[in-house]
């Protein structure tokens, strides 16, 4: 009998409170115009997803986050304007290889970025920097997936110019894609994420 409760309470626990977990999470806006299209680093299809907005003409500017293990893959999409990304990051050791890269007309800058313990932490901090070398630049689409937004948010509330106007998008998933989670990979992911925002909320207090 006790084993049929606690395994009927976990799986109430999945149905009920797992959706609105990730719901929280998950806090995106709608596409709309911006100033600056910025694509947080990770897996493709946020770039992907971000390319598309930006061909649609929602902003005349986007900027790419992109780590190390995504270079290769980068240097390889149909961007604005060709970039051999993959050899830039010759010049430094992969542990150091993550950049910021810009795009505007037939115009692209890379800027290195020097990756920290904390990795969202870290773009945030670097987006505040680029953000002040960027005085026109007022409002921006941020692109990620959808339950890391609010973990983000956190973090450019906290360190972006209070001026910036920030919407932040859920990068749409192909329900074929290899992103897709089964039930339990799912619940595992939302739990870790609750985790790290726990975390975030420490440190951003903190400093």
């Amino acid at each position: 009998m006790g084993y049929c409760g606690h395994s009927m309470r976990t799986r109430t626990l999945h149905w009920w409170h797992l959706p609105r977990l990730r719901a929280w999470l998950a806090p995106a806006g709608a596409p709309r115009g911006v100033d600056l299209i910025l694509v947080v680093a990770g897996r493709v299809h946020r770039k992907e997803y971000a390319l598309r907005l930006f061909r649609q003409g929602l902003a005349p500017r986007i900027l790419f986050s992109v780590g190390r293990f995504e270079i290769r893959r980068f240097s390889k999409m149909g961007l604005p304007v060709a970039l051999d990304l993959l050899s830039l990051a010759q010049e430094s050791s992969p542990p150091q290889r993550h950049y910021f890269v810009f795009f505007q007309g037939q115009e692209v800058q890379v800027e290195h970025v020097f990756p920290g313990r904390f990795g969202t932490l870290t773009e945030i901090e670097a987006l505040a920097r680029w953000l002040a070398a960027h005085p026109d630049i007022r409002s921006v689409l941020l692109i990620s997936s959808d339950i890391h937004l609010r973990r983000i948010r956190m973090c450019c509330r906290s360190l972006l110019n209070p001026n910036v106007e920030v919407t932040y998008l859920a990068a749409p998933v192909s329900p074929t894609a290899p992103e897709q989670r089964s039930a339990l990979a799912s619940a595992r992911e939302a739990l870790l994420e609750l985790f790290k925002v726990s975390i975030y909320w420490v440190l951003l207090r903190i400093r």
